[in-house]
């Protein structure tokens, strides 16, 4: 591919007009995305006995969340697996299996009050026994998420409804994480017998009936479950479409009622009578190298790979302007973001020549490398847009599509490759870059690189739950990270966004980028 950057965004968005649409009069307004709401609030007229379908461009590869690398597949988990505490559309955090939470004043242990009363889907009790058997699991060196409860050095069970867990620092990201897929309960007794990988068994609005690996999952209302408005629909099937095409037709066929789907495809679902639902996330969208990998070790040849990719035409072309150009992993308003740098398009502009000046003062003339991608259409493009600005200085890029879970393992636990283009994953909280990303045990640092500074800064930021008082580390923490960069090289935060048929309400888009169906109503056409 020999094209430049600035011709192939030209093509990629060449018919393609922003036109502005009306606001169903029942829906939220998104400030930062005017034409689209984030939500469709509930209609009155909804029908329990309704049936919903939805497609989504990952699945879920393995139901123990100790296993997935792909926070993606909480999609699928949602309606099964109930978490300690609930993230909402704007990210605050509430109660859900734990009624409360409290941070000692030192900040060294939260404690959790349980709801009592509950049972797994199996008939498992739900209580203090089975939240320690779970987060000293999720915590365990073999999980895939036990970044995310890195801080936590013990759980104490204090009694059949309270656990503490006793800190070693970082307390600011364990709330969104026990919201999140830290926080999934599972039953112990399922665990024990080593059978949750096939069949999930949790305590949610649902439970699941018929599981095609790689196809689809039907689920059905669970009994007695305790929170009736999660329930709005009597059965649900969610499907794995990574193909925008295929969802797009099966949208437009009735064979949907909703689906994720990219930017560039909102308009012209939207002139077909669906329903766009947008927010900016806290998710971006990446080049990731591995550090360790000659010459990728070199922070100087890392500065070149920022220097070589046109943020603002990837932004504009791939995503029709809903994905925000910027250096910095945190979106505006987060505690990690450093209004000092801002987007930091002239820390690190497009700048082809300079790049090529850097690789060759390191003594790189010929590099090839191969990339990983998951074969959902978004990522394929974002591919082949790397591949072709990367080749504008003497980078050549041979792209691997695989599903997203052989991408991970490709990439992070093979290390077979030297790249990999996709988008963040983690919880909605500075520190999960530090957690996902930078310490050198992180699953996305597949070489173990080092960087004492961000580490050191990233841990200043995360100890405290107050923003003002976290945010003087992340300024420190994005000097540091523009002095020396590491293998990751954000490329622009994603705006996430779905559509629905005018016969659905009760949903939303979340800021930490997925979302959230949790009481999805199906009214009569």
């Amino acid at each position: 591919m020999n094209r430049s950057s600035k011709t192939l965004a030209a093509g990629l968005v060449a018919g393609v007009t922003l036109a502005g649409c009306g606001q169903a009069a029942d829906s939220t307004s998104n400030a930062d995305s005017p034409d689209y709401p984030n939500a469709v609030e509930l209609a009155d007229d909804y029908d329990p006995g309704e049936h919903f379908d939805w497609a989504y461009p990952d699945f879920a590869a393995t139901w123990d969340p100790i296993e997935n690398a792909s926070n993606s597949a909480i999609n699928f988990y949602e309606p099964v697996y109930d978490r300690l505490l609930l993230e909402d559309v704007d990210g605050k955090i509430g109660p859900m299996l734990a009624t409360d939470y409290t941070a000692s004043e030192d900040g060294k242990s939260l404690t959790l009050t349980l709801r009592e009363g509950l049972t797994f889907s199996d008939g498992t009790a739900f209580d203090a026994t089975a939240v320690k058997f779970n987060l000293d699991r999720a915590a365990a060196a073999e999980s895939t998420i036990s970044g995310e409860l890195s801080q936590v050095e013990s759980v104490e069970v204090s009694g059949e409804d309270t656990v503490v867990l006793h800190l070693d620092g970082g307390i600011a990201p364990l709330t969104v994480a026990l919201a999140n897929m830290a926080g999934i309960m599972v039953s112990p007794t399922a665990a024990k017998a080593g059978t949750l990988a096939e069949a999930p068994v949790g305590i949610g609005p649902y439970v699941t009936t018929t599981i095609k690996p790689g196809d689809s999952v039907e689920y059905q209302k669970s009994e007695g479950y305790w929170d009736p408005d999660a329930q709005r629909v009597s059965t649900m099937t969610y499907y794995f479409m990574p193909d925008a095409q295929t969802t797009v037709n099966a949208l437009k066929s009735g064979e949907l009622d909703g689906a994720r789907v990219e930017p560039d495809e909102l308009d012209h679902l939207a002139d077909a009578g669906f329903l766009p639902v947008v927010q900016p996330s806290a998710l971006y969208v990446y080049l990731l190298v591995n550090g360790t990998m000659e010459p990728f070790d070199d922070p100087e040849v890392r500065k070149a790979l920022n220097l070589s990719l046109d943020r603002e035409a990837i932004s504009q072309g791939l995503y029709d302007g809903y994905c925000t150009p910027q250096i910095q992993p945190s979106p505006i308003g987060s505690p990690g973001y450093s209004e000092e740098v801002g987007d930091g398009l002239d820390i690190f502009p497009y700048d082809p020549d300079a790049a090529k000046g850097i690789l060759e003062s390191a003594g790189v003339e010929e590099l090839s490398i191969t990339t990983s991608t998951p074969n959902v259409t978004v990522y394929t493009k974002l591919a082949e847009i790397v591949q072709d600005q990367l080749a504008d200085v003497g980078i050549d890029v041979a792209i691997d599509t695989a599903p997203t879970a052989e991408v991970i393992q490709t990439f992070a636990i093979d290390k077979s490759v030297a790249a990999m283009t996709l988008i963040s994953t983690g919880i909605n909280d500075p520190a999960s870059t530090n957690s996902r990303y930078i310490a050198k045990e992180a699953l996305y640092n597949p070489g173990g690189a080092d960087y004492p500074e961000l580490v050191k800064f990233g841990n200043e930021g995360a100890a405290s739950l107050d923003p003002a008082v976290r945010k003087p580390a992340y300024e420190k923490y994005m000097d540091s990270w523009i002095e020396k960069p590491p293998h990751v090289v954000p490329i622009c935060m994603a705006h996430r966004s779905m559509v629905v048929t005018d016969q659905v309400s009760g949903v939303s888009q979340r800021t930490n980028g997925y979302p959230d169906l949790r009481g999805v109503a199906i009214s009569h056409a």
